[in-house]
């Protein structure tokens, strides 16, 4: 699967997507006819599933794929290699994913990428109200991203721009693909997104951030943490450098350097570092 992304290796990926969903009902012709491809051009694309070792035939003019032969390994490939990712860094939780998804779990992430690409609304289940019922989410989704743990969509609640939102793949129930378009002129991308933001959490005061680490962090230069970052070696340690949105989960990424990280700036993130220590000696006594 390491071959370049190409429009045949979507094509394909698709027809995998659209035979595991429904089992026994596509044909030959119809998928000709909903890919607007000869025939005889399916039928490549039917070989070269094939060759990715994922056995799709025909039976009774309608296509299936055995099921037994059909891993959650192949799995994690077709999607990573759909999204465009490195395919040698699986989804971690994707079998508590198909759990949820099924048969369905390939061409629900087919379908939100085409729903992103398109720039169409999405509408799903996720999470409950004070009553426990589900709460029902209108969004249009702008991008995918992976944490070491889960695999999470991102997108604008009632499409509006100033209520960004991250889902878990593995809690989204009942999604429908709607037939409507954002009205969003400029969606950002996931780089634009992201840019200046500590892990995955968008929130935060943009600063510019000095932390002193001690010697013996020298394995740190070598690690990439944000695309501004800056490091120096000084008499005192490893100075790093930083443009940074100020968010709980930096704050809670310096804490855990214990006395290895002194803060140099800005002043309200040394003081907030300090109040949130004091915080953990009180609760600890």
């Amino acid at each position: 699967m390491s071959q370049e992304i190409s429009k045949e290796l979507i094509r394909q990926i698709e027809i995998i997507s659209m035979v595991l969903e429904k089992r026994n009902f596509y044909s030959e012709d119809e998928l000709s006819d909903i890919f607007g491809e000869s025939l005889p051009s399916i039928r490549r694309d039917f070989a070269k599933i094939r060759g990715m070792g994922i056995p799709i035939h025909s039976s009774r003019r309608c296509l299936d794929i055995d099921q037994q032969k059909f891993d959650v390994k192949t799995l994690n490939k077709l999607i990573n290699t759909y999204l465009a990712l490195n395919d040698t860094e699986p989804i971690k939780n994707l079998k508590e994913i198909s759990n949820v998804f099924g048969d369905r779990t390939l061409s629900t992430f087919v379908k939100i990428v085409k729903s992103i690409n398109s720039k169409m609304i999405i509408r799903f289940e996720y999470e409950q109200d004070a009553h426990g019922q589900p709460i029902r989410r209108v969004v249009t989704p702008f991008g995918f991203f992976k944490t070491n743990r889960s695999f999470i969509l991102a997108g604008c609640e009632n499409d509006d721009l100033g209520r960004i939102r991250y889902y878990l793949i593995e809690k989204i129930r009942n999604i429908d693909f709607l037939n409507r378009k954002s009205s969003l002129k400029d969606i950002p991308s996931m780089h634009d997104f992201l840019t200046s933001t500590w892990g995955i959490y968008p929130h935060g005061k943009l600063e510019k951030v000095e932390l002193q680490f001690d010697k013996s962090c020298e394995f740190l230069k070598s690690r990439i943490f944000i695309n501004n970052q800056e490091f120096e070696d000084t008499d005192n340690g490893i100075l790093f450098r930083a443009e940074v949105k100020i968010s709980n989960e930096f704050i809670s990424w310096i804490l855990g350097w214990g006395k290895l990280v002194r803060v140099i700036k800005p002043q309200s993130l040394k003081t907030e570092v300090i109040n949130r220590a004091k915080e953990i000696i009180e609760a600890n006594k």
